[in-house]
């Protein structure tokens, strides 16, 4: 049985019931019974708690419903949908647009709310016109102004004006400034030099357009009122007059902001203007606005408004009139923007109507702002915090702390805190070029999170402007809000190999086993894979001889103080690597973090373990990992601090690297002051050796691991970080490391 039954009483809104299907057959009937309710009520509510099947012909049905009712300033309810008319609903994405609620008494007490906040449709004549009001559904407004001078995006902003520039170079000083217009999708700017044309951005995601505001003044996204002319032809200036004699209806500040449509086919525009009431200088209000407003915006004498029109090739009209937003992305579009023009009062309007933002009350908009904090004297650069706000949107306040950065991006801990004033999830931030974060977030996604164990780090968001990136790692299975995270390094220089051993073991032979332990056999290029003058240091040449005044075409340097003569590894790396670079080995590929050090790997209070940074992520020789952390061990933190302890480690060093297997331990000499330290930094070293002869299935060929532990120490030389010592050490173990891979070669 179906039946559509109607209940109205006592004045409220009309309750629509429909029990059984609304198909094919019943949508006709339902059909002719909402039709006359829709010219008759603002507000209706649709009871679906004994519809038992809905149809596309249902659905069509309400949804022009919930239009009509929208663009007439109304609203639909549909109540109390069972769980198979929710489906058919939700799987035509119609859940987020219309309203529904669990009940018909939830949504009459939700009307009655709004019969007490509108306000009816007020017509009223100003001189042989006549014009029609209608307050919307919204409580008190507020203005927002800017005042400091950084990069925001286009969404912060809302509908404005302001004074600034599109924010598309690193010198933020050269930019082309003038009166700033944004509105929705879309923002305008007429340059202060007349010789430079207008122009404008637009996208679909308008935090993509970044905007240096120098000062604005901002109304939000949602209007308080319409205003529609009811003659066909006026002027602008009678229009904006009009305006003011609406305002009457409003408790408001003496400046507003009105979005102005011309319907005129021959000439449609929109226009976003600034409306100021006269003597506003003297008003408390204009203590608060930016100075850009009483010098640039609003110069005495001046007879147009403040603003911006965009001529269009058409206005596109719209069922649903109050969303301002939506009027604006269907027609502030690329192709359909034809011009930016100044104000023009005298401009000839047909059949006008605009949506008014009328401010109650002004306010700093900092308060609505993201709060960015530093710590350790961190300068946060404007591009970073426009970067900042994007990706931590869903918070009220961050803190930033630098963790460390290399030749190409720079690592921050973030802690955030939500609007409550609780902290959030841990995260850690990276700053970098596009094409490296665009690259991390790809592997991280397509070789971290399939394979590793434990608790991997998930890239939470990433965000760009113009030719820099940033995105946000999210340490999943992490603890509550006291949980901290420390790097490998703090372990490193501060505990023993009783702790690092198992550790150490943890990450390489269980964590990170998916990796390191499936390695294939293939064909590698490691004379090309590991060149660092393919990478990020083309300029090491160049750096050597300034730097120790040694040519790379000398073969041959001497070794002070022994009158020793070894290879010069910087020769070997300029002429022998290109010779070399299509040689193919067959060896063991496996998946590689590529830049693996102890600044991106964390642990957590209960020792679990994070790795980040996987921009260089990818397979490669399955030793390069493990070598590369034998670099940072035996050169980065080599005890160098005066002639002794130079004297002591070369000693050690020279012994040190003699095996020729990856299995061998060799009989290595220390006899310096920094005993205990240097020993852990061997035993941690011949660790690596030893998942790096498990990796390769137990080969015990040491000279693919050189070939690869030569890629991070041939560039020390280049780290402004360490010491002049440092680089020269590390020039000697190339050295030692270039004669035994080239004796090997020989063979």
């Amino acid at each position: 049985m179906n039946i559509i039954e109607l209940i109205q009483k006592d004045n409220a809104a009309p309750i629509l019931k429909v029990v059984g299907r609304l198909d094919a057959l019943t949508s006709p009937d339902f059909e002719k019974t909402v039709e006359p309710l829709l010219n008759s009520t603002k507000f209706l509510i649709i009871d679906l708690k004994e519809c038992s099947y809905l149809s596309s012909t249902g659905i069509r049905i309400l949804l022009i419903s919930h239009k009509r009712l929208h663009s007439a300033q109304g609203k639909l309810f549909i109540t109390a949908l069972s769980s198979e008319v929710y489906q058919v609903i939700e799987m035509a994405g119609l859940h987020h647009i219309f309203n529904l609620v669990n009940s018909t008494e939830l949504a009459l007490k939700e009307i009655e709310q709004l019969h007490q906040e509108c306000s009816e449709i007020v017509c009223y004549n100003q001189g042989d016109l006549r014009f029609k009001f209608q307050k919307i559904c919204k409580k008190e407004d507020k203005l927002f102004y800017w005042k400091t001078k950084e990069i925001v995006g286009c969404n912060e902003l809302g509908i404005s004006i302001g004074y600034g520039a599109f924010a598309e170079s690193d010198d933020l000083s050269s930019l082309c400034k003038g009166i700033l217009v944004t509105a929705g999708v879309c923002a305008g700017l007429m340059p202060d030099d007349l010789t430079i044309p207008s122009d404008f951005r637009v996208s679909p995601n308008p935090a993509n357009i970044a905007l240096l505001i120098q000062g604005a003044t901002s109304f939000g996204d949602k209007p308080s009122a319409i205003l529609s002319a009811m003659e066909q032809h006026l002027t602008m200036q009678k229009f904006i007059s009009a305006s003011n004699m609406a305002k009457k209806q409003f408790p408001v500040l003496g400046i507003s902001l009105m979005v102005l449509q011309n319907r005129d086919s021959d000439n449609p525009s929109l226009s976003i203007i600034l409306v100021v009431e006269d003597g506003i200088e003297i008003s408390e209000l204009w203590q608060h606005l930016p100075g850009f407003i009483q010098k640039n915006i609003l110069p005495a004498g001046s007879e147009n408004p403040p603003g911006l029109t965009f001529k269009l090739e058409k206005l596109h009209q719209t069922d649903d009139a109050v969303s301002l937003l939506k009027f604006l992305s269907e027609n502030l579009t690329i192709d359909n923007i034809k011009n930016v023009e100044p104000i023009f009062v005298e401009e000839k309007l047909l059949s006008p109507s605009a949506w008014l933002f009328l401010p109650q009350d002004i306010a700093d908009a900092e308060t609505l702002r993201l709060s960015i904090e530093t710590k350790n004297q961190l300068i946060i650069e404007p591009y970073q915090q426009f970067l900042i706000r994007k990706l931590y949107a869903d918070a009220t306040r961050v803190i930033i702390e630098p963790l460390h950065g290399g030749y190409s991006a720079q690592t921050f801990q973030v802690t955030s805190f939500d609007k409550f004033g609780r902290k959030m999830r841990p995260t850690v931030l990276k700053v970098a070029s596009r094409a490296m974060i665009t690259r991390e977030s790809e592997r991280c996604q397509l070789y971290a999170l399939p394979y590793i164990f434990n608790n991997s780090a998930a890239v939470l968001g990433t965000e760009f402007h113009r030719d820099k990136g940033a995105l946000v790692y999210n340490f999943v299975g992490i603890g509550g809000e006291d949980s901290h995270l420390k790097w490998l390094t703090h372990y490193f220089h501060n505990e023993n190999m009783e702790l690092l051993g198992p550790l150490f073991d943890k990450i390489f032979t269980q964590i990170l086993k998916p990796w390191y332990g499936q390695a294939v056999q293939t064909t590698i290029f490691p004379f090309k894979d590991h060149d660092p003058t393919l990478s990020f240091f083309p300029h090491i040449f160049r750096t050597v001889d300034e730097l120790f005044s040694i040519s790379s075409d000398e073969k041959f340097i001497e070794v002070p103080g022994s009158g020793r003569k070894m290879l010069n590894p910087y020769w070997f790396l300029k002429n022998e690597f290109p010779k070399l670079r299509d040689r193919g080995f067959s060896y063991y590929e496996g998946i590689c973090h590529g830049d693996l050090n102890m600044q991106n790997i964390l642990l957590d209070e209960n020792m679990n373990v994070y790795l980040i940074d996987f921009s260089e992520t990818k397979p490669r020789s399955a030793i390069s990992d493990f070598a590369r952390l034998e670099a940072i061990f035996i050169g980065d933190n080599a005890p160098l601090e005066s002639e002794e302890d130079m004297e002591a480690y070369l000693e050690f060093v020279t012994s040190f690297y003699t095996s020729d297997y990856l299995n061998e331990d060799p009989a290595y000499i220390y006899r310096g002051r920094e005993r205990e330290r240097v020993m852990k930094q061997a035993s941690l070293s011949l660790k690596m050796r030893g998942y790096a002869f498990d990796s390769v299935h137990r080969d015990p060929d040491i000279t693919l691991y050189y070939i690869a532990l030569l890629e991070w120490l041939f560039p020390i030389v280049c780290y402004s970080s360490l010491s002049e010592m440092h680089k020269w050490l590390s020039m000697y173990i190339c050295g030692l490391l270039c004669e035994k891979v080239d004796k090997k070669l020989q063979q």
